[in-house]
């Protein structure tokens, strides 16, 4: 991909350098292009995406971002959209932002005032239709068909995976549907929420965005940022995380078992991903891959118990007793 094709296609004038990829993500690759008027992010996806998708999630981001949400500015082309095709590759182009490594330890009021900045933006989706992968579990006979395949293949954490398995079904238990009221960002883990190396927080990577209930997200906002030095989860984080949302006004509240659906869902998606790919991979380094990804998905799982701390945590009726969605 060459560096001024790039420029000229965001209009970001004569450009000097276009780096090797400096971080990858699980759709696409972020390169450093140093032009005339500073440097950038441009994101160059591993597959074609639907360029109407790709416009809408990142129209949501330039709206966030509009509204004053710590986050890179998504940039235009020069014909006004946000994707360009450069040398045959999809590319969208951001201001270029200095991120440290993922921290569950974030400062939780900074991140519930972060969260509730971002659901104050509105932003309508073009439809209100959920993707399984936040709603739906993996289910009983999936697990068991990745359980017996992990077994056969001689799967170094197959012993862990059963010892598991009642639990992961067990857990499903609090998917239920998801009822959409606004747009959120649905991928807010320690990778896309970071501290910048000025001081500052900023939320990354808007491409799954979409229709979502907002008390869905916090809780697992407050899941995540909430972790502390605990797998079981710190109350004390947890309810920070939650009491600086609502104070801020947030309009989610984390009243149930249900309200935890979009982390299990998730969760569960992403460990059975990284199941199916290291029992696909043919060499040892392509196993050596997804063997981390099982390994952090089976050392801290997420079950029935974590949930009902977080919820007696969160539950509590919140100082504004306001009713929320």
């Amino acid at each position: 991909m060459d560096a001024q094709e790039v420029a000229d296609a965001f209009g970001l004038g004569r450009a000097s350098s276009l780096s090797e990829p400096v971080a990858r993500g699980e759709l696409g690759e972020i390169r450093r292009l140093d032009t005339e008027q500073g440097g950038f992010a441009v994101k160059q996806e591993f597959e074609a995406w639907d360029v109407a998708e790709a416009e809408t999630s990142t129209s949501y981001h330039r709206a966030c971002w509009e509204a004053g949400v710590p986050t890179p500015e998504p940039l235009r082309t020069t014909a006004g959209a946000f994707v360009a095709v450069v040398g045959g590759e999809q590319v969208r182009a951001y201001s270029w932002v200095d991120l440290l490594d993922r921290d569950t330890g974030l400062e939780p009021v900074e991140v519930g005032e972060l969260v509730a900045r971002l659901h104050a933006v509105d932003h309508p989706w073009p439809t209100t239709a959920v993707d399984p992968w936040f709603e739906a579990p993996v289910g009983r006979r999936e697990w068991k068909g990745v359980l017996k395949a992990s077994r056969a293949a001689g799967a170094p954490y197959a012993d862990r995976l059963a010892e598991l398995f009642p639990s992961l079904v067990e857990v499903e238990q609090v998917l239920t549907p998801m009822h959409p009221l606004q747009t959120c960002h649905l991928d807010m883990w320690a990778d896309n929420l970071r501290r910048t190396a000025s001081g500052d927080l900023c939320l990354i990577d808007f491409d799954n965005a979409g229709p979502a209930d907002p008390s869905r997200e916090i809780a697992m906002v407050a899941y995540e940022f909430g972790r502390g030095e605990s797998d079981e989860g710190d109350p004390a984080r947890q309810r920070a995380v939650y009491d600086a949302y609502v104070a801020a006004g947030g309009p989610g509240r984390v009243r149930d078992r249900s309200d935890l659906a979009l982390t299990v869902a998730q969760l569960h998606h992403i460990g059975h991903r990284h199941l199916t790919m290291w029992l696909a991979a043919r060499d040892a380094e392509a196993r050596a891959r997804s063997l981390a990804g099982v390994e952090e998905f089976l050392g801290e799982p997420l079950l029935l118990a974590d949930i009902d701390r977080l919820v007696e945590a969160c539950g509590r009726p919140p100082a504004d007793a306001s009713p929320g969605p």
